[in-house]
């Protein structure tokens, strides 16, 4: 019931068009049937490509943080600079720090000194023969006191790992390769390992991401189609092949890999997030540009397609007009599918092999007899609402 009122909707609304249009003919006499352009239905399989909207992201974004107490003595970059990892972001005043290793450095002195007078002791008493020269109990101490001084050489040298660790923290290094960000403290200001600590932050740029939101409806589909085989990947399963251009037209020169999706719908805009990697070597693309997003990758077998300047639209829906074996012409809804080039999938509505108007569908209302140019054209054929070839060539 609801598909018959909806195509009743179509007509009338068709109809209003096609008698606009029949009422603008030469006065008198009857008008001669009008000429049109067909294309036959075919079914083949089609590349399928989805079309975004999506932002470049920093592959990496790593915040350049104090890891000890102190005052910045120089900033040693240019802000937005694009740097090599290891490249030296700051320094802070290392001269404490200095002397805290000189310190320790003693200590493993002083400790190094203790073991070896101890091992003497233990040595010497050991090379006594004379019986109760010792006793068993001042040979026990002093095997103890040595001991105790290995251990007061391993914290010595603990120590003097930390404090050598602690000064090479007041070289303040670039943590990766990529552009470095406005410097969040100026020289002489006083910095720590805490809520004190950030200085910058990095950005890797080489790889880039892509990252897009595709809608519920569309995700949950893919999946459907993919699992009955009515869409399928090109290269057997593998990651799909994106491609971008920027908002002004412009091409991105290398293609990314789609290679991530979010487990997590947003239940605030429906959507899921999909990412896709860019080699950026060039550094061409910035983190945070819009960009528009070209998901390719898949093909639909068994596809019916019509070009798309056949597939009207009304406020009740898309249609086309077939046309019968007595070229009468029939209104037929349609369920439209994807782009493909210059063509439209059409998921329901018409069959492989019957025919439809590619061309003149103002000139025509449900039932009318039509005139056939001498030439069918076939889907992905040169578009138009004009008259025939063959029309257009006897104005000439």
């Amino acid at each position: 019931m609801k598909r018959e009122v909806i195509l009743t909707a179509i007509m009338i609304f068709a109809g209003s068009l096609s008698t606009k249009a029949h009422a603008q003919g030469p006065p008198g006499g009857a008008m001669p049937p009008p000429q049109v352009t067909l294309v036959t239905v075919e079914s083949r399989t089609v590349p399928v490509t989805y079309e975004y909207v999506g932002m470049t992201q920093a592959s990496r974004t790593v915040e350049v943080r104090a890891r000890v107490q102190g005052f910045l003595e120089s900033r040693d970059f240019q802000e937005g600079a694009y740097l090599d990892e290891d490249t030296k972001l700051f320094t802070i005043d290392p001269r404490s720090f200095e002397a805290d290793r000189e310190v320790a450095a003693a200590q493993v002195e002083q400790a190094e000194a203790r073991l070896k007078l101890a091992e003497q002791e233990v040595k010497r008493l050991q090379s006594v023969t004379q019986p109760g020269a010792i006793t068993q109990s001042d040979l026990d101490q002093k095997i103890a006191e040595q001991q105790g001084a290995v251990a007061a050489l391993r914290l010595a040298k603990a120590q003097l790992a930390k404090a050598d660790l602690e000064l090479s923290y007041t070289k303040v290094e670039a943590p990766l390769t990529g552009y470095v960000g406005k410097a969040l403290k100026e020289t002489g200001s006083l910095v720590d390992a805490g809520q004190n600590s950030l200085l910058t932050v990095m950005q890797q740029v080489d790889p880039l991401y892509v990252s897009f939101k595709v809608s519920e409806t569309d995700f949950l589909t893919w999946k459907q189609d993919e699992k009955e085989g009515r869409l399928k990947r090109i290269n057997g399963g593998g990651n799909m092949e994106v491609e971008i251009t920027l908002l002004d037209g412009t091409p991105f020169a290398n293609k990314g890999i789609l290679d991530f999706e979010n487990i997590d719908l947003d239940p605030k805009t429906g959507t899921v997030e999909l990412r896709a990697t860019f080699k950026n070597a060039e550094r061409t693309l910035k983190p945070g540009q819009f960009v528009n997003v070209l998901l390719n990758g898949w093909e639909r077998p068994g596809s019916l397609v019509v070009p798309q300047r056949a597939v009207g639209q009304s406020p009740q829906g898309a249609y086309v007009y077939v046309v019968d074996a007595e070229n009468k012409v029939e209104l037929r809804p349609v369920t439209t599918g994807e782009w493909s080039g210059s063509d439209w999938v059409i998921r329901e509505g018409i069959k492989e092999g019957e025919r439809v108007i590619a061309d003149g569908l103002t000139k025509v209302r449900p039932g009318v007899e039509v005139s056939v140019g001498d030439k069918e054209g076939a889907p992905g054929g040169s578009g138009g609402d004009g008259p025939p070839p063959d029309a257009a060539s006897s104005q000439s």
